[in-house]
């Protein structure tokens, strides 16, 4: 009969040792001294053998099972199950001289809001460790990572490149205080990487001129047949909720109440930790009615893969923008022209202009408010402002792209 948690539990030692049997030679031996050990006792090439799987209860009995499957595919093979501990040493060993193993312990010790650490995972996993574990730590030199920058830098994304040649310095110099390795090689490796250009990196390219938002809200309404239709659909949605780049990438459906038009994001999804409501104008619903027919039944909204349920990669709404087509060039827009996260940066600078009070503003942008007394204003207040807010902007939007005579929209102010 298997044996249970219980039994395990509650086994006490005797004046002799003793097993406790689960099956398949699997069992738990319990000495005199009450030490117990899960022990599996096999017979290969004619030769009885005992393989020692570990201590109760460093290893529970799910855990106990586990190897045990495995040390009997090892028998199965003609092989003897020690080989299980010593191969682990060996890649044990082998670990400790690749950097992912290293990076992980850094990266555990790190205090990031829970978007902040997902989007720094994916760069390290794109960018660093699919060059990185091909060779020990002690073998590379600052040419060699100054080469997988590079990489990063060439395609636009300098200041992506600058942030990871940041990672590498950190992990190679807690690497050095351990006396691993001799000199950090990412010592001064982001003064050899081209500075991002601040009109465009630092400010994240948008555009704030009524002519260049038509011919771009127009473009991103009229994709090329080989562009995801869940891309095109997050295109749609960015000017019209002013979320970031990442807030849309991981917008889950379970954050959305089409019903009630409003999308609830909880604290650990901003920046700021702190829950935001937004407010959807009937433009942004139809948007989201029409992507839940093809992704209603999975976690994330924009899902490019429709077999899967996995989320936009990085970059790949800002990439879609630079190869929108300039009609007046009939060339791609290319880098700088507007980011992804630049829909922000547009909306703030033309909303101020247009009059709506700036308080509102950062709100609905998830800023956090500097002056105290603004925080605790009136929030409800502030969300029948925020709701007639984010329809004037829609409908400002389609005159804009419609090409009609657009009356500026402009709001009383409330004062804090």
């Amino acid at each position: 009969m298997p044996l249970t948690d219980t039994a395990v539990k509650n086994a006490k030692p005797t004046n002799k040792p003793y097993k406790l049997t689960d099956g398949g030679g699997l069992y738990l031996l319990i000495k005199a001294s009450g030490h117990k050990s899960w022990k599996y006792d096999f017979r290969l090439n004619g030769t009885r053998g005992s393989y020692t799987i570990g201590k109760y209860p460093d290893i529970s009995l799910k855990q106990a099972r586990q190897e045990h499957i495995a040390a009997r595919e090892c028998v199965a093979q003609g092989v003897n199950p020690k080989q299980i501990k010593i191969q682990r040493k060996v890649n044990d060993e082998l670990n400790t001289r690749r950097f992912s193993y290293y990076m992980e312990q850094w990266f555990a010790k790190q205090v990031f809001a829970e978007p902040t650490a997902k989007d720094l995972r994916q760069r390290i996993e794109k960018n660093l460790l699919p060059y990185m574990d091909k060779k020990n730590l002690d073998e590379y030199t600052t040419l060699d990572l100054f080469g997988i920058l590079k990489k990063v830098s060439d395609r636009g994304a300098k200041e992506t490149a600058k942030r990871l040649a940041g990672i590498l310095r950190n992990v190679f110099n807690e690497v050095l205080i351990l006396g691993i390795i001799e000199n950090n090689p990412a010592q001064g490796l982001a003064e050899l990487l081209p500075n991002p250009d601040k009109r465009y990196e630092n400010n994240f390219g948008h555009i704030t001129s009524e002519d260049e938002l038509k011919v771009l809200l127009n473009q991103i309404d009229s994709p090329s047949a080989k562009q995801d239709y869940a891309v095109t659909q997050a295109l749609k949605l960015m000017p019209l909720v002013f979320l970031r780049p990442y807030n849309i990438r991981f917008l889950r459906w379970e954050y959305i109440d089409l019903d009630k038009r409003i999308i609830s994001l909880p604290a650990t999804e901003l920046k700021n930790n702190k829950p935001l409501n937004v407010p959807l104008a009937t433009q942004a619903v139809a948007i989201l009615s029409d992507m839940q027919k093809v992704t209603g039944d999975k976690e994330y909204v924009f899902v490019a893969n429709r077999g899967k349920d996995t989320p936009l990669s990085e970059n790949t709404t800002t990439m879609a923008i630079k190869r929108l087509i300039n009609p007046a060039t009939k060339k791609p827009f290319g880098t700088g022209y507007m980011t992804s996260h630049g829909f922000r940066h547009t909306a703030s600078t033309m909303l101020n202009e247009l009059g709506f009070n700036a308080d509102i503003i950062e709100l609905q942008l998830a800023h956090s408010p500097k002056d105290k007394i603004r925080g605790v204003y009136n929030k409800a207040q502030w969300m029948e402002q925020r709701i007639d807010m984010m329809q004037a902007w829609a409908d400002y939007l389609d005159g804009l792209k419609s090409g009609g005579n657009v009356v500026p929209i402009k709001k009383d102010s409330i004062s804090a």
